[in-house]
């Protein structure tokens, strides 16, 4: 598998209040929630609307192509 670099995406507990960053969705992120972070393009993926779920899917189905498997 895949090295990890820091720029890869995570699960963070969100400490501000935050919109999903999913272009036709704009959902409310409380502090305190779970949400799945882009640290390049700052953007945040909730999990109250299946966002972040699906983010972390389609980042690691990419990573799995790149690992040729």
């Amino acid at each position: 598998m895949r090295r990890r670099f820091k720029c890869d995406p995570k699960w963070i507990t969100v400490r501000y209040p935050a919109k999903c960053a999913e272009p036709n969705c704009q959902a409310e992120i409380n502090s305190g929630e779970r949400a799945f972070y882009y640290p390049g393009d700052k953007a945040v993926y909730g999990t109250r609307c299946g966002h972040g779920e699906k983010a972390e899917r389609d980042f690691n189905a990419h990573r799995i192509d790149e690992d040729g498997f």
